[in-house]
């Protein structure tokens, strides 16, 4: 009984965030629950695509909400920002423009940004009239080199996403 309980705790859960995201990779989506093995979590997402609930995409290794959704790429890079944060993490959700999504720990507010190579003074222009608050902002770049082009307030680390999920962070001189 206790088994079944869970099992339908994680499938409104998985539910719940591709309802927000609308596509994630399996990777990611397994990440999310540290205490499934990979398989098992497969096994929801089968149960979940056979019932109509989603689609699994398994060679591309993605999961779409809707056979209509397509997966955008700045969200997928700063989904694996959020993932660095777990366990600490109390609360994640999509935002509007110009951050990609905010998620909270117990001690702080974080905005993911991404700032796709070209964009960095349309970025500056959009950013700088932000105030300084208590919103951190993670800044995911293309490329290390736009890093030096980027000057807005709170912004409190640089980042690269390669296409595995890895994440790179670099420091500046300058205190933003």
């Amino acid at each position: 009984m206790q088994l079944r309980k869970q099992q339908h705790n994680h499938l409104a859960e998985i539910n719940r965030i591709m309802s927000m995201y609308q596509a994630l990779s399996c990777r990611q989506l397994s990440r999310l629950f540290p205490e499934l093995p990979y398989e098992k979590v497969m096994a929801l997402l089968e149960r979940l695509h056979k019932t109509g609930r989603l689609v699994l995409l398994r060679e591309e290794g993605l999961v779409l909400l809707t056979k209509d959704c397509s997966p955008n790429q700045d969200i997928l890079s700063a989904f694996w920002v959020l993932l660095d944060f777990l366990p600490e993490i109390t609360y994640h959700t999509v935002s509007d423009f110009p951050a990609v999504l905010t998620f909270y720990t117990k001690s702080d507010a974080y905005d993911v940004i991404h700032v796709a190579e070209g964009k960095e003074n349309l970025m500056n222009q959009v950013l700088s009239s932000l105030k300084e608050d208590a919103t951190r902002r993670l800044v995911v770049v293309d490329l290390p080199g736009q890093i030096s082009c980027l000057n807005f307030p709170g912004i409190c680390a640089f980042c690269t996403v390669d296409d595995k999920g890895t994440v790179q962070y670099y420091k500046t001189a300058r205190r933003t």
